[in-house]
């Protein structure tokens, strides 16, 4: 059974409720709970607790994927990969969230509840403000620490400060947590942060920390404690029981399975989402669509079921009949043109992508994301989603781990995490239990691996933009290009093909009844993810509202350097 969010006014009703046979002029002020009561009372502290989880958990994103190469860009801003930011773009001031959590976490210090329940309670509000900061952190280097609930009295107009001190605040945060936190919680409690959650979070800051992106001198310190830390997660999570999920495909939707670590819980009708709207097909959603379309870059980086890449002359690949034998995750991932895709639990439904198929709304790439689409919604149901959002999972600390090894000469231990994840994808071992993977790679060519696996392994995870940042990939990767799709076309006219089409082998006549035209998605400008865009610009009105705030360097004006 998934948690409900307990709200205080819900509470406070009960509260209500429950005096209503007492004198009137015995009562409280009912328009208000004192603070003594709210942290003396388990109860109060607990809903208090609960809306910050409600109001800083990650969800659900249906714009970054068009920011990588993973999307077409139908959706999300643009501007990003065009290179059209302006100072005031990106816009992530969490200040009155920390504010509460603050608040929350200096009252409970002062309160009578039980030492450990205390602690609880505070190790959760740590864990939320840890985020917060990393949110911000990975955005704009440092930013200014503020730790405790600020009076109006003293000065609020503080500086920067470093990448460093933030990176260590966030980091303490999280090992007081891990200190006073569960490895599970049970029943209506779970899905809260646990032991689990702060060390693969501390794993994941300590990887960002020492990335290309925040460590371009490539300070090896900075990758041992990353190492040190993943290693952890990795060792202490599989000894509690985490480990990765037997399917691939259905990890989203069996909740709460051995994977899931740092989770945000939805329930219809109460709390839900529109990922299913917004990434089906206009004709089997409600009021969304658009998003999440993959590039056919996306599609052609998925190797055969052999773990060989397509581009090796002796993979077997079919550049027709591209979607045979290929990685498991790619059908888990990627609907194509005549694929089997039962939504709204029609039998036998086939998605047709090709040109004058759709006539709403068609996917301007060729393909349909699949991940974490919920088949058996109606479409009513697909803007109520309560697909469970899994911010990280064990596989996100297994390759953590796995490219903190590369990039400390631990090659053998990053391979073996590589045919961990390869295996559970369903990837055949192949001699020498290889999972197609080249042996005797260089530690640069290992690294690449890794960015590969991620790639494909957390696919419309919104993790390839943050990870093309840290590694500082764009230009690389992305800069001078524009993305593609995929454009079938009849070869026969729309009534010649309506008349074989429920009849229709995909596998065996498509070449008979379809063309295939390579297209690109980005029709105006090239990719122009720009070198000054890893540190964005602290937007205008904190700088006007804070006059000892500086711009980051590379922004007009800029004097914070964000590597310190």
């Amino acid at each position: 059974m998934k948690r409900n969010v307990i709200y205080i006014g819900m509470l406070l009703m009960g509260t209500i409720a429950a005096s209503g046979c007492s004198k009137v002029l015995d009562k409280r002020n009912l328009s208000a709970i004192s603070d003594d009561l709210v942290w003396n009372d388990e109860n109060y502290a607990a809903a208090f607790l609960n809306k910050l989880y409600l109001d800083n958990l990650p969800s659900w994103d249906i714009n970054v994927s068009s920011h990588s190469d993973e999307a077409s860009p139908e959706a999300g801003n643009q501007a990003i990969l065009y290179g059209q930011l302006i100072s005031t773009s990106i816009d992530e001031w969490h200040y009155a969230q920390i504010r509460s959590i603050n608040l929350a976490i200096a009252n409970l210090e002062k309160s009578s509840l039980p030492l450990e329940t205390k602690n609880s309670f505070k190790a959760q509000a740590m864990v939320l403000r840890a985020w917060r900061y990393f949110e911000m952190v990975r955005l704009y280097g440092g930013v200014p620490l503020v730790l405790r609930p600020q009076e109006l009295s003293e000065d609020l107009y503080l500086k920067r400060a470093s990448t460093s001190e933030c990176i260590s605040a966030i980091v303490a945060d999280l090992d007081f947590a891990e200190a006073n936190l569960p490895w599970h919680w049970s029943g209506l409690d779970e899905g809260r942060f646990t032991k689990a959650v702060a060390q693969a979070l501390k794993g994941r800051v300590l990887l960002y920390f020492a990335s290309p992106q925040f460590n371009p001198n490539e300070d090896q310190g900075r990758w041992a404690e990353s190492y040190q830390a993943n290693k952890q997660a990795k060792e202490e999570l599989a000894a509690e029981g985490y480990g990765l999920y037997e399917s691939y495909a259905d990890l989203w939707f069996d909740e709460m399975n051995r994977e899931v670590i740092f989770v945000k819980r939805f329930q219809e009708p109460s709390v839900v989402h529109s990922w299913d709207a917004s990434t089906r097909p206009l004709s089997e959603a409600q009021n969304f669509s658009g998003a999440n379309h993959p590039t056919w870059d996306m599609v052609l980086a998925y190797p055969m079921a052999t773990g060989v890449s397509i581009d090796d002359p002796n993979s077997g690949y079919d550049p027709i009949y591209y979607w045979k034998n290929r990685d498991p995750r790619f059908a888990a991932t990627i609907a194509h043109n005549g694929a089997l895709w039962e939504l709204s639990g029609k039998s036998g439904r086939k998605q047709w992508t090709y040109e004058g198929a759709e006539a709403n709304a068609p996917t301007l790439s060729g393909f349909y994301c699949r991940k974490a689409v919920n088949e058996s919604y109606e479409p009513f149901f697909t803007e109520r989603s309560s697909t469970d959002w899994i911010e990280l999972r064990y596989a996100e600390v297994l390759l953590n781990f796995a490219e903190s090894a590369a990039e400390t000469g631990r090659l053998d231990e990053a391979y073996d995490v590589l045919k961990q994840i390869r295996h559970r994808a369903g990837i055949a071992p192949g001699n020498g239990q290889a999972y197609g993977l080249k042996p005797g790679m260089s530690k640069a060519e290992l690294i690449a691996a890794i960015m590969l696996e991620r790639k494909l392994e957390f696919a419309f995870e919104g993790k390839r933009y943050w990870d093309l940042r840290r590694r500082k990939l764009f230009d690389q990767e992305l800069n001078g290009k524009r993305r593609k799709g995929l454009l079938p076309k009849l070869k026969v006219s729309s009534a010649q093909f309506d008349q074989v089409k429920d009849q229709f082998d995909i596998d065996t006549q498509y070449h008979l009844y379809f063309e295939d035209e390579v297209i690109n998605v980005d029709r105006v400008f090239d990719i122009n993810f720009r070198d000054n865009y890893y540190f964005y610009a602290i937007p205008n009105r904190h700088l006007e509202s804070n006059s000892n705030l500086e711009q980051t360097i590379g922004w007009d004006g800029g004097t914070f350097d964000p590597l310190k």
